[in-house]
């Protein structure tokens, strides 16, 4: 169950912020620095108008996730349940005056001279602490992933979730969104849908977007951030090469050194991967690459991450089994991502067809009897995994709230 997101734009409701009628009118709030309510709960909440492309979009005000009602859309799981909570604010910092969002990460763009392969940029490190907010590779691509609602399932989106649509997503979810005052968009590459019918055209765009990070003599090399879905990992004439869909001729490679430790952080994934019926687990990459003077993408640091065959990211067998049943069942949910990692035991899932939402955990270390009841105001459900798995909690039949008023658009603005 979600609700449909419905905006009051100065006495106006706004059900498609897309339509030309309501580009004019958030336009003209915009101009008036008035704030939209969304009107998922009454009196309504109020948000912001950004700039997304070539529309207005209308994103939630900081601080302000927990006052939505949590099937709506601007609605987040509240930060002790989820990895988000350890680094907003401090590295995903949003800016209404501007409608820009600021990343703070833990990597570079650039390298000067010839340096050793790093660990992959998950691995826990003890001698950069200042480091322990920034953005990792890892959480830049968890950030990613529920910026552009891929964490979010309904079972209407059965069947209807093709890598064309996380194409679209992907590259709508780096809208305003800024490292170091440069637009991250010019700084993520993700493979676009092939045709063969296309093929050309997909590969000049290709070579426009790589060639920021082509190596020049005497220059400093730049990266870009590569995501895409993992089709093989093989020997190459120098190391090894990943081979991408949607990529074909164009592989990631990899040197010895950088394969030798990606195959021992990553084992358990890699394992899933290759052992998994086809299709039913997909493998992404994020990685940072520069470019050789004869076209070829050489990767710099790299972080991999498991999915199901609908891009819902899981952790594990059980964590799997727990997606799995909830798929199975029907059921509407937001999948909770660790980003840069955490002290405390975090949510598996969060149920948003119950009333509250409900917090799934799986061998969730026993605590205080409150604890165990409750976390954050929301209902917890635990599944010991040497014990039978409980019975899902029961969905919520009852109709979603509503405004307390009702608005009509009354035409435009005059």
């Amino acid at each position: 169950m979600t609700l449909s997101t419905a905006f009051d734009v100065d006495g106006c409701v706004v059900d498609d912020v897309h339509d030309p009628d309501a580009q004019q009118v958030l336009s003209m709030a915009k101009a008036a620095r008035l704030r939209p309510l969304c009107l998922c709960r009454s009196p309504g909440v109020q948000m912001y108008i950004a700039s997304a492309g070539h529309d207005l979009i209308v994103k939630r005000m900081p601080g302000t996730a927990a006052e939505h009602d949590h099937r709506c859309r601007s609605w987040l799981p509240p930060g002790e349940l989820s990895g988000y909570g350890a680094v907003a604010d401090q590295s995903i910092v949003d800016n209404p005056a501007d409608g820009t969002t600021t990343l703070r990460l833990a990597f570079s763009l650039s390298k000067a001279g010839n340096r050793s392969a790093p660990e992959p940029s998950d691995c826990p490190s003890n001698t950069v602490q200042t480091d322990g907010n920034k953005l990792s590779l890892r959480a830049v691509l968890h950030y990613l992933w529920d910026e552009a609602e891929l964490t979010t399932w309904y079972p209407a989106f059965a069947g209807h979730r093709p890598w064309a649509v996380v194409y679209q997503r992907l590259r709508a979810a780096v809208d305003g969104k800024f490292v170091r005052k440069s637009p991250l968009a010019a700084s993520l590459f993700v493979p676009e849908p092939f045709s063969a019918d296309r093929k050309t055209e997909i590969e000049q765009r290709r070579i426009k977007a790589w060639a920021p990070a082509r190596r020049q003599p005497g220059s400093s090399a730049k990266f870009l951030i590569g995501v895409g879905e993992i089709k093989a990992i093989e020997p190459a004439g120098h190391g090894f090469k990943m081979q991408v869909r949607h990529q074909p001729g164009h592989p990631w490679f990899l040197d010895e050194d950088l394969h030798r430790k990606l195959t021992k952080r990553f084992a358990a994934e890699l394992e899933m991967w290759r052992m998994a019926e086809a299709g039913e687990v997909r493998l992404l990459a994020i990685c940072t690459f520069s470019v050789s003077r004869a076209g070829y993408a050489h990767v710099e640091q790299l972080s991999l991450m498991t999915t199901d065959r609908n891009w819902l990211p899981f952790t594990g067998d059980a964590d799997l089994t727990l997606l799995n049943t909830a798929l199975d069942e029907g059921r509407s949910f937001r999948k909770v991502l660790p980003y840069n990692g955490s002290a405390t035991a975090l949510a598996s899932l969060i149920f948003t067809d119950t009333t509250p939402a409900t917090a799934a955990f799986i061998d969730r270390p026993a605590g205080d009897s409150t604890a165990d009841v409750s976390i954050a105001g929301l209902p917890v459900w635990t599944w010991r995994t040497d014990e039978d798995m409980p019975d899902l909690p029961s969905p919520t039949s009852c109709p979603p709230p509503g405004p307390a008023k009702t608005l009509t658009t009354g035409g435009l603005p005059k």
